[in-house]
């Protein structure tokens, strides 16, 4: 009953138009309501809660973004040029709601009336199964909830407290929150007593909550790269009421691929419509809510393969990892938030033997598609991790019985039926692999930007934090590349699937590729390889962690001299005690929570802080970053960071210039600004360098960098502000603001 009451709910909340209660209601609506009804045709019986809140979701998602598509295109075939508005979106998504609901009524009733059961049988049976599956499990747990009500709360407060810190720029109340995540890292380990396995998943939601949505609340304004490029594909839908391919003379090839993702156009659009909320505000709140998803479905992933202790702290090595999880560059890619969360439903169903097989490759397919139009990237990984299995599965026919040929030609045609016809992100691919090859067969192994050596540079000044750091993160890689190698060469026999194991081989080779040829790794960025491998190699370092703490425990046992005297007097008491306290407790998995709750405090900056190093990281150090003078850290702030006086400028420069007047601008700006608040075309942004002399008629654009901080931001370096003055001494200042300045090349008549 929860689809009809909700989605009338949605609809005359629309209608009233209700502050507030439009903006959740819709959101829970959109989110939840039809994929809960989609999932209800499936009939699944062995799924747990968690399962159904993921499959909703994803359901949900997908439901969204196609029957945006298929109202866009029909409406402008009838000759409609706005079908991305109010009634015709509300009436399609209500309408399919609540025709999926009347669907499964009739067939229960018609069941029901098969096995003529009465009315008075019926009933008795849905009191019976509320009792059994929610009154019976709710009074048991009432004393079991006072045991953990302290937690619960800490839970709930502790994302509202990170976003406080974060508004009000108090590092203080920032260094706590990141304090307390890691010490519920610790005491989710310590003892089921304290911390039931139950609540994991709330554990896990709630710091990963608390960590997405840091970054987004720094500023009014998108944060990050690619975000602002996928803020203008957004803004060009939405204004224009519809979606459709741009113009390729005004657009360079990676716009065109934005713009084929429906997951950054159409469903952003759908939901910025029907919730009346804020264009920066729908990006601000769906995709970390999102991203905050991704950890669960992680978890219920990896707890399938080797149990909840080993799936909450996989689950939290990902979403402890700046580059994985919480760091400005994937809180920036939006359309990869909606892959990974596509791409791990994908292998969750693929590996699960809990649902039947033709209903595995309904939903293997529905989930292929949504990945297609999410991130096309992902969704090439995505073709080759099933190739290999259905492979692998001709070979080994008990190796998978969920991809048949049917199931594999059906994801291969819709993504790249779609790809062909958006032309862009087979082309996009096309000009990475051809750079692939000449570097591969020319020779050239030279580092590139986004390669692994620029992300594991090592650092010129050597502290305390600096130790501190490189020591955790050196431990942190070598419990993932141990645990890889444990999986690879010994662990049979433990419940591991041999679909999961083949998975996470190709997610190792895909890492390895990229260290090894920088070409590779620089055609999506290294960080972006690490992070989306994570999604299967967490569970690596935990089990890599246990391999090399239990033979550490092992050798210490058999070593004599001071070591071994230490180990009998502190460890191995510690060990027994902690065994005594509780029988769940393992005191490695505690060793390895403590190092992952380092590991975390180091990702974050709040070892740097603390201690007075460097800058390390955005939010922890954005005070610092505001006010520092150092070149290298205001390119580290404006690389994420929009300040007010620039949105400001470029909304003016967006309605007083002409349509194909040029702006020439830093990389920053042209990247950022100028995308996201000017609404620009890619081709329009002409990046100055120190010898730029713009042509009549044209504009020159400088933002806060550039005129408060005197510095312009090259593709390669840098120059002064000062070594273009007798270019703008020969044209008219159009715009001031203080921060920043718009300079207008008159025609000399």
């Amino acid at each position: 009953m929860a689809i009809p009451i909700i989605t009338l709910f949605a609809d005359i909340i629309i209608v009233l138009d209700i502050p507030l209660l439009r903006e959740i209601i819709v959101f829970i609506f959109l989110s939840f309501i039809p994929g809960f009804a989609l999932l209800g045709l499936f009939k699944l019986k062995k799924i747990s809660y968690l399962e159904i809140i993921l499959f909703s979701l994803g359901l949900s998602i997908a439901f969204v973004m196609f029957i945006g598509l298929l109202v866009n295109e029909l409406y402008l075939s009838l000759g409609f040029s706005n079908p991305l508005s109010i009634i015709p979106l509300t009436v399609a998504i209500s309408a399919f709601s609540l025709a999926l609901f009347f669907i499964e009524c009739r067939r229960d009733l018609s069941k029901h009336l098969k096995m003529k059961i009465s009315f008075e049988d019926r009933l008795q049976k849905f009191f019976s199964f509320v009792s059994v599956q929610f009154l019976l499990p709710f009074l048991s747990g009432i004393d079991k909830l006072k045991k953990v009500f302290p937690f619960i709360i800490v839970l709930i407060l502790l994302p509202f407290l990170s976003a406080i810190g974060v508004l009000y720029q108090n590092i203080t109340v920032i260094l706590v929150s990141d304090a307390i995540v890691a010490s519920l890292c610790i005491i989710g380990v310590v003892s089921r007593k304290l911390f039931p396995q139950n609540l994991f998943p709330f554990l896990i939601f709630s710091i990963s909550i608390t960590l997405a949505f840091q970054n987004p609340l720094t500023s009014k304004y998108v944060t990050g790269y690619d975000a602002n490029s996928e803020f203008y594909v957004f803004r060009l839908t939405q204004l224009n009421g519809h979606w459709g391919f741009l113009n390729a003379n005004l657009n360079q090839l990676y716009v065109l691929t934005y713009n084929s993702m429906l997951s950054i156009t159409i469903l952003p659009a759908i939901y910025s419509t029907l919730m009346n909320a804020k264009d920066e505000m729908v990006f601000k709140i769906l995709y970390p809510f999102v991203l905050s998803i991704v950890p669960l479905t992680l978890y219920q992933l990896c707890q399938k393969q080797f149990g909840k202790l080993i799936g909450i702290l996989s689950a939290l090595f990902f979403v402890f990892t700046s580059t994985a999880f919480f760091g400005p560059e994937p809180l920036s890619l939006n359309r990869q938030t909606i892959g990974e969360f596509f791409l791990l439903l994908s292998v969750f169903v693929l590996i699960s033997k809990t649902i039947p097989v033709a209903k595995r490759r309904l939903l293997l397919i529905v989930f292929g598609a949504a990945l297609a139009v999410s991130h096309y990237s992902l969704a090439y990984i995505y073709l080759g991790i099933i190739a290999l299995i259905f492979i692998i599965s001709r070979v080994k026919p008990k190796f998978d019985d969920a991809l048949n040929p049917m199931t594999v030609a059906a994801i291969f045609s819709i993504t790249l039926s779609w790809y062909v016809l958006a032309n862009a992100p087979l082309a996009s691919f096309y000009y990475n692999f051809k750079g692939m090859f000449l570097d591969l067969t020319t020779g050239s192994m030279v580092p590139q930007t986004g390669s692994a050596s620029a992300m594991f540079s090592v650092p010129q000044v050597f502290g305390a934090a600096t130790w501190i750091n490189a020591s955790l993160l050196a431990i942190s890689n070598l419990f993932l590349i141990i645990g890889t190698l444990v999986i690879i060469l010994k662990l049979k026999g433990k419940g591991i699937s041999s679909q999961f194991k083949t998975i996470l081989i190709l997610s190792a080779i895909i890492l390895v590729i990229s260290i090894i040829v920088p070409s590779f790794a620089a055609s999506l960025n290294f960080s972006r390889f690490y992070g989306i491998t994570l999604l299967f190699l967490s569970p690596c370092f935990v089990l890599g962690g246990e391999t090399i703490l239990t033979t550490i425990g092992k050798v210490l046992s058999k070593m004599r001299g001071p070591l071994r005297k230490v180990w009998i007097k502190i460890g191995r008491p510690l060990q027994h005690q902690l065994a005594s306290t509780s029988k769940n407790i393992d005191f490695v998995f505690l060793l390895i929570a403590i190092i992952l709750g380092g590991y975390f405090l180091s990702q974050v900056g709040f070892v740097n802080r603390v201690t007075g190093g460097s800058i390390q990281y955005y939010n922890t150090n954005f005070d610092k970053m505001i006010k520092s003078n150092e070149v290298s850290v205001k390119f580290g702030l404006y690389s994420t960071y929009i300040p007010v006086q620039d949105a400001f400028s470029a909304s003016w420069l967006s309605n007083y210039k002409t349509e194909t007047a040029e702006v020439f601008c830093d990389s920053f700006s042209a990247s950022h600004v100028l995308a996201s608040s000017a609404l620009l075309p890619s081709d329009l942004r002409i990046k100055l360098t120190n010898e730029t002399v713009p042509p009549q008629g044209n504009f020159v654009y400088l933002g806060t960098l550039n005129i408060v901080n005197g510095v312009i931001k090259t593709e390669t370096g840098s120059f002064n502000t000062s070594e273009i003055s007798s270019v703008l001494d020969q044209n008219n200042l159009v715009y001031s603001n203080g921060n920043s300045e718009i300079w207008y090349v008159a025609p000399l008549h």
